[in-house]
């Protein structure tokens, strides 16, 4: 059995009837690697997990465990074959998927060398527009108002902003900072037709206070938490 992580969603409680049963929760696989000096956000990203395939393999053997809650699976992988997992998530009834973890929290240097050799953004990019065509409901994961509006074109029906690896350098990005990254973001997205939920990532203690969250923000993730 692979050990899980549990993102919690609070979505504002104006906006909870917007999106019919908007998941409550993203689960992705922990990282294997875990220290006290290392978030969880960071280290969900070394390359010591056991890939995408094996979550799904714990959705298909247990659905009731992924019930109400997005998929999230690292889509750059270019092992993943697209049209058996499609057919295997949708027969253990997953509706949500998110590219979570994602090469956009890599810094941006490296997520260019990513790109240089195929495993960059554009393949997230491409198997989400494969899980959307095959009927699932996708988020996608941005880190900045680039990759937000280039987001936009696959209609997801959440954009997630996530801070990139080099925002953790002097700890969790403080509130000021993600406000002004969400502002910008929600500016870059006007004009562009898009209609979905935007989702931040916030510490435990903001979810309970809509009044501490980024105004342009819908929704705030919770930073994840093991699952035992």
């Amino acid at each position: 059995m692979i050990e899980k992580m549990l993102w919690r969603i609070k979505l504002r409680s104006d906006r909870t009837n917007v999106i019919s049963a908007f998941p409550d929760s993203i689960i992705t696989i922990s990282p294997r690697f875990q220290h006290d000096n290392m978030p969880h956000e960071v280290s969900l990203l070394l390359p010591t997990n056991n890939g995408a395939r094996h979550l799904i393999d714990a959705a298909v053997k247990t659905p009731k465990e992924f019930a109400d809650a997005m998929l999230g699976l690292f889509l750059a992988d270019p092992f993943l074959n697209m049209a058996i997992e499609c057919e295997r998530l949708a027969q253990a009834n997953i509706s949500w998927i998110v590219n979570l973890p994602s090469v956009e929290q890599q810094d941006v240097d490296f997520e260019q060398q990513l790109a240089d050799v195929g495993l960059g953004f554009h393949r997230e990019h491409n198997n989400l527009e494969i899980f959307k065509a095959a009927g699932f409901r996708i988020a996608t994961v941005v880190a900045d108002a680039s990759s937000a509006k280039a987001s936009a074109l696959l209609h997801p029906d959440a954009i997630i902003i996530l801070p990139r690896i080099t925002d953790f350098a002097a700890g969790f990005p403080s509130l000021r900072q993600r406000r002004s990254t969400a502002q910008e973001i929600s500016l870059s997205l006007d004009g562009t037709g898009w209609k979905g939920m935007l989702l931040g990532l916030g510490e435990l203690s903001e979810m309970d206070h809509e009044r501490q969250w980024p105004e342009a923000l819908d929704g705030v993730i919770c930073r994840p938490q093991i699952l035992s």
